[in-house]
């Protein structure tokens, strides 16, 4: 496990050098913002799972979003697990696929009230396709809906989310995450960002720090829910952004899965 998130780190880090990030978008949670048409947003994210005894589990995540048309954009995201868990979960470092995460939104409200200060609202729709292997991904297509709010005032910055997930595959025999119970889910997602430097900005694109804290939940229609408390640190520069935070347990209800203690998280954003 030791060496496995410097090389995450590294291939995060790499890959630097591009061309403009998205305002104010939290590290856990989907937010009403949206590029540009003709333009693409790759994120990479590394994060690290740590659950009661002892057991870890490694995730590297790739998004891809990009423009269709103003205010209309589609996005697919893949992780890739690595666990090490006790039997029958996946140990001694077994790696596998993720469920790909397939989603359209429509940004319906964008008001800007100045500069800097924009409120914004999209609802968006896709589903979850079965590509996970082993223990990582379920056997059906989920389909998904949801919306977002973002609201941005001087150095302030507010998001709202849900989703609610149509689960159509049954139980799984090891039950590693929520969707393995066969039920439902429901997403509701909180965050707020406080624009630490620079306290004004200028007539320079200059980076700017953000520190930001989420409340990310989950609940199954069976009665199981997840909620954390995720604080973070969020570098914007005009190419790229930085993401660095964790998760602590508020409220774990899990039946049968591991419970988590501890999420560590990394992450990059580019735009080109």
């Amino acid at each position: 496990m030791k060496p496995a998130l410097p090389l995450l780190a590294g291939a995060a880090l790499a890959a630097l050098p591009a061309a403009g990030a998205r305002a104010q978008e939290m590290l856990s949670m989907p937010a009403a913002t949206s590029p540009s048409p003709g333009v693409l947003i790759p994120r990479v994210q590394a994060r690290a799972y740590f659950y009661d005894d002892d057991q870890t589990l490694l995730e590297q995540s790739v998004r891809l979003e990009y423009g269709l048309a103003r205010d209309l954009s589609v996005s697919a995201e893949l992780p890739l697990f690595q666990g090490f868990m006790d039997e029958p979960l996946p140990s001694d470092g077994e790696f596998g696929l993720g469920d790909l995460d397939l989603l359209v939104e429509w940004r319906f409200l964008r008001k800007d009230l100045g500069p800097v200060d924009t409120i914004r609202a999209s609802i968006f729709g896709g589903a979850v396709l079965p590509t996970g292997t082993d223990a990582y991904g379920g056997d059906g297509v989920d389909p998904c809906a949801g919306a977002a709010f973002t609201g941005i005032f001087g150095r302030h910055g507010f998001d709202l989310a849900a989703r609610y997930t149509h689960v159509t595959s049954g139980a799984a025999f090891v039950p590693l995450f929520a969707s393995d119970d066969g039920d439902d889910l429901v997403d509701l997602d909180a965050g707020y960002a406080y624009r630490l430097y620079p306290e004004a900005y200028g007539e320079e694109r200059v980076a700017a720090w953000y520190a930001t804290l989420e409340v990310n939940s989950l609940f199954t229609t069976g009665g199981r829910h997840e909620v954390l408390l995720s604080p973070g640190l969020l570098l914007e520069a005009p190419d790229y952004a930085v993401e660095i935070g964790v998760q602590l347990p508020l409220s774990v209800d899990s039946g049968d899965r591991p419970e988590v203690e501890l999420a560590l998280i990394l992450g990059l954003r580019l735009l080109f």
